[in-house]
């Protein structure tokens, strides 16, 4: 019980770390975060092998969902940071936009979603929180990025047509 309540104290301070980037905020510094989250989830999984874990069980079984909750959380995030990253800088020029409406609609539709998460998570960092009471966060991202994966395709299709007008782009 003195292990889980320790696990627990890590996290009430811990928080998640935002750096602006050419027009939004980005996650910085996760890394400790991401190490930590690693080292409790196996001294959980160690915790369920215990023959003394009966008693605190159930205390045991709610904390692991927290953490594979908040490592469902990280995982998806990162991933939508790294698409929105790379498509930021090409969806803000006015003639991709012109170019490709629909996907340039979509992105903004993204963009938005992630300026609201990004600017919540600058307002309310603690990870703790995050993990317990933003779970709909998983769902958002999962579809954000089949979204991202979307636009990218279209992006692909848009330049290999112009690569194929224009071999010079083939270095692209």
């Amino acid at each position: 019980e003195k292990a889980l309540s320790k696990m627990e104290l890590n996290w009430a301070d811990a928080e998640f770390g935002t750096k602006e980037w050419r027009t939004g905020r980005i996650l910085a510094g996760i890394d400790e975060i991401q190490q930590e989250l690693d080292d409790q989830i196996v001294k959980t999984q160690a915790m369920h092998g215990s023959r003394y874990v009966k008693p605190f069980l159930s205390r045991v079984d709610a904390w692991e969902h927290t953490l594979t909750s908040l490592q469902d959380i990280i995982d998806n995030w990162l991933k939508v940071q790294a698409a929105w990253l790379y498509l930021e800088p090409i969806f803000s020029s006015e003639d991709i936009q012109k170019q490709l409406p629909t996907e340039s609609g979509m992105f903004r539709k993204i963009d938005e979603t992630w300026r609201e998460i990004m600017t919540d998570t600058l307002e309310h960092p603690g990870v703790r929180q995050i993990a317990e009471t933003k779970l709909e966060y998983v769902e958002t991202f999962k579809k954000a990025d089949a979204m991202l994966s979307k636009i990218q395709r279209g992006l692909s299709d848009y330049l290999e047509t112009k690569r194929l007008y224009f071999p010079r782009f083939f270095f692209l």
